[in-house]
C-alpha cells in the first residue's frame, strides 16, 4: 500500500497536470470505486482548485465540494492513458483526462461536500510543525500497547505504513515488540527524528517502489536502494553484520536486527 511518501509524491505530479481543470464526462467502468452513485452529476463542470494529501488520502478540491481518493493496495492516479484495469476516469474540458487505475480495485474515489469529515480520526501529520519530539514522547506514554502495530493505526498517527515504521524502528534501537509508554525518553527522541528524516528522504526520492508503486508517466521511486532492514530478511544488517530476522506482528511482516550481549541478559535491537 502506498504509504505517506508515495501519496505525497502523487500529490504534488497532480498539483501540476490537474489544477485548473474542469470535469465535463467521467466514465466509471468499476462503478463500486467511485462513491456515492450520485457523485456523477455532482461531479460534472466542476473545476480543480487544489490538490493536497492528509496522511494516505488524496483531496482534490473542487470549486464545490471535493474528491477525497484512497489508492489502497494497488491504485494509481495518472494522467496517462492505461491500457487494462480502469476504474474511473475524468475528462477535462481541455481534452485532457485523469485515470483511476486499481488492478486489485480495492481503491476509492468518494465525492463530499466538507472532506474534514472523511479525515477527521486521523493523527497528526508526522512532518508538521506541530508534530514535536515532546508531543511525541506524551503520545507515546499514554499507550500501554505494542509499538509496532500502535505506529501503524492511523487514529494515532498518519501516513505510516509498514515499510517506514520497520525502518524507523530499526533507526532507533527499538523491538518492534516493546511496549510505547516503556520505550525510554532518548530512544523515543531518537524515534521521533528517524520518523521525520526517513520520511522527507523518501519524498525526496520521490516513494519506494517494491512491487508497483508508481507515478506521473509510470515512474518508479527510488527509495527503496536505502531500505535498511525491510525486506532484506536473513540478510547481514549494514550496521552489525548480524542476520535481520522478520516476524509476524499483527499480521504484518516485521523485520529487525537483534543483538544480545555477551554479558548480560540484555537485549539490543537496532
Amino acid at each position: 500500500m502506498p504509504e505517506l511518501p508515495e501519496v505525497e509524491t502523487v500529490v504534488r505530479g497532480l498539483q501540476s497536470t490537474i489544477v485548473g481543470e474542469t470535469i465535463v464526462d467521467l466514465e466509471i467502468p468499476w462503478e463500486k470505486a467511485l462513491q456515492p452513485e450520485s457523485a456523477y452529476d455532482s461531479l460534472i463542470d466542476k473545476t480543480i482548485r487544489r490538490v493536497s494529501r492528509r496522511a494516505k488520502f488524496i483531496i482534490i478540491e473542487l470549486n464545490i465540494g471535493a474528491l477525497v481518493v484512497h489508492l489502497r493496495m494497488t491504485g494509481k492516479l495518472t494522467p496517462v492513458f492505461p491500457e487494462k484495469h480502469i476504474t474511473v476516469i475524468l475528462h477535462f474540458r481541455s481534452g485532457n483526462a485523469l485515470y483511476f487505475q486499481d488492478m486489485r480495485k480495492f481503491g476509492r474515489m468518494v465525492y463530499t461536500d466538507d472532506p474534514a469529515e472523511l479525515v477527521e480520526h486521523l493523527g497528526p501529520e508526522p512532518l508538521s510543525d506541530h508534530f514535536t519530539p515532546q508531543r511525541f514522547i506524551k503520545m507515546l506514554q499514554s499507550k500501554q500497547r505494542i509499538i509496532k502495530p500502535l505506529l501503524l493505526d492511523q487514529s494515532f498517527l498518519a501516513g505510516l505504513g509498514n515499510i517506514y515504521v520497520d525502518e524507523a524502528l530499526f533507526q532507533a534501537g527499538i523491538h518492534p515488540q516493546s511496549i510505547a509508554s516503556a520505550i525510554p525518553g532518548k530512544n523515543s527522541k531518537l524515534l521521533h527524528k528517524a520518523i521525520q528524516n526517513i520520511l522527507s528522504a523518501s519524498i525526496k526520492a520521490q516513494g519506494t517502489t517494491i512491487l508497483n508503486f508508481s507515478h506521473g508517466d509510470n515512474q518508479s521511486g527510488t527509495y527503496q536502494a536505502a531500505l535498511q532492514v525491510y525486506g532484506r530478511k536473513a540478510q547481514s544488517c549494514l550496521v552489525c553484520e548480524t542476520a535481520i530476522e522478520k516476524i509476524k506482528l499483527g499480521q504484518r511482516g516485521t523485520h529487525f536486527v537483534q543483538i544480545v550481549k555477551r554479558n548480560s541478559k540484555q537485549i539490543i535491537t537496532y
